[in-house]
């Protein structure tokens, strides 16, 4: 990869990943250019003597270190959930820093509320793809809300993205310190790169052969849901609780050690027991988001780079431990494949009607996620930010969904989005959910398949006891 280029690009593609961003934006009701706030936010309180100026500085120099940062989505006057393929262009100057002064607000609002209505604002995604809010709450206090659409960031993003910000900052304020003659990743010519003609090629034959190996699974036969054929969704969400002990948990580690899986193969090969003893199916589904880093250099890279990825499991007739290692083995497969772009994988292997778009889950059965454990998933941790003279924290915040309301077709609307489940390994056990959608699955239905899972689970650990 070169240096990060300044030049305009007036006709430059989504990349790979960016697809599946886009097609879950065309899921909400926002006209184009005008889009939701499919964000990443990062909300960094810093007490002490803030250099202003330095930060300003700092924050420009990372945007123009990372071109992901400088990226717009090109106007076309098409509706958003009509676009299917939006072009973008790179921007040569970086994004400003806007300043809020709360003073009396704070007196009458919870800051949780203020970053709630800063991070929902639609994004001009025609204009910025980045933004940045200062909040002063005293002469030595203030917030660093910068929000990023997903469009150019991902979770890994935030760990590269404060220690840039943090190292610049202190140049500034504090004695420079060499560089260390580190060049810049360009996810411009990551993008380029991607979309030369034999590039091309090669993803057009991968795709086609992973494209069959989904609709040999099943990829748009829906779990049955409360009622026959089709049912649109209001998207409403309950959950189960999945929790397993430490003791437990540290058995189902030493059962996948043994197996010589990780954790979330067996995870992913009980679920898919459960689900297809339930529905009477020897073939289905998993998804899960893959942080796609698969590249050393894009570790330091600020961009886009998570994908979703699917996990077809055969059942048939395995053994535990044929299916385990089955399992194991689709996750190094779909590894491989996590540069197919989404979106036309989604075409080829469900098609599209009309202006439906495709929901992130929308080529499986059901989700299962992990955090907390090494794995595809990369969660960001709550840690200080080294910066001269200031004490910071990350400022918690959570982003209301119930704000977004769902417009066009979806071809997913009753896939994995459904029914989802997700596990933390926190204080050395497993702890968690299964979430359901209340218009389409009961909670019988819900609660019948958490105990399956849990019951499988337990089965598991038993088996972890025995193991030296």
């Amino acid at each position: 990869m070169t240096a990060t280029s300044h030049e305009p690009d007036q006709g430059l593609p989504l990349s790979s990943r960016q697809e599946w961003c886009w097609e879950w934006e065309r899921c909400y009701d926002e006209l184009y250019p005008k889009a939701v706030s499919l964000d990443c936010s990062t909300t960094l309180r810093m007490r002490g003597a803030l250099d202003v100026g330095a930060l300003r500085d700092a924050l420009a120099e990372v945007a123009l270190r990372h071109d992901a940062l400088r990226l717009r989505l090109l106007d076309t006057g098409t509706p958003i959930e009509q676009m299917v393929r939006p072009r973008q262009a790179l921007r040569p100057e970086p994004f400003p820093l806007e300043t809020m002064d709360l003073g009396d607000a704070l007196r009458r609002r919870e800051l949780h509320e203020i970053l709630l209505d800063l991070t929902t604002r639609p994004f001009e995604v025609t204009d910025w793809l980045s933004r940045a809010t200062l909040l002063r709450l005293a002469a030595d206090d203030h917030v660093l809300l910068t929000s990023f659409h997903h469009l150019v960031f991902d979770e890994p993003s935030h760990q590269v993205y404060l220690r840039d910000l943090a190292d610049l900052y202190n140049r500034r304020v504090a004695a420079p310190v060499a560089d260390g003659g580190r060049t810049p990743f360009s996810y411009v010519d990551f993008v380029r790169t991607e979309n030369t003609p034999r590039a091309r090629l090669d993803t057009a034959s991968r795709m086609a052969g992973w494209a069959d190996r989904l609709r040999a699974h099943g990829s748009g036969d829906l779990l049955p849901g409360r009622a026959d054929g089709f049912l649109p969704l209001q998207h409403h969400y309950e959950s189960v609780p999945l929790d397993l002990s430490a003791e437990e948990s540290r058995r189902l580690l030493r059962a996948a050690r043994a197996e010589r899986v990780s954790l979330y193969a067996l995870l992913a090969a009980a679920l898919a027991r459960t689900l297809g003893g339930f529905y009477g199916r020897e073939r289905l589904i998993l998804s899960t988001p893959s942080h796609g880093r698969v590249r050393p250099e894009t570790r330091s890279a600020l961009g886009l780079f998570s994908n979703m990825i699917q996990v077809p499991v055969d059942l048939g007739q395995s053994p535990p431990s044929g299916l385990f290692r089955q399992v194991d083995g689709v996750l190094r497969d779909a590894s491989a494949v996590v540069d197919l772009p989404f979106g036309r994988l989604a075409e080829a292997v469900l098609g599209r009607q009309g202006d439906a778009a495709f929901y992130r889950h929308a080529l499986a059965h059901a989700e299962l996620r992990l955090y907390g454990v090494t794995g595809w998933i990369v969660d960001r941790r709550e840690h200080e930010i080294p910066m001269h003279g200031l004490r910071t924290s990350l400022a918690p915040y959570y982003q209301d969904f119930s704000r977004l309301t769902y417009a066009t077709p979806q071809s997913s609307l009753a896939a994995a989005a459904t029914l989802s489940v997700s596990l933390t390994m926190e204080a050395g056990g497993l702890t968690g959910a299964l979430r359901y959608e209340t218009t389409y699955h009961g909670r019988r239905t819900a609660e019948a398949l958490a105990n399956g899972f849990r019951g499988r689970l337990t089965d598991l650990a038993r088996v972890g006891a025995r193991r030296p």
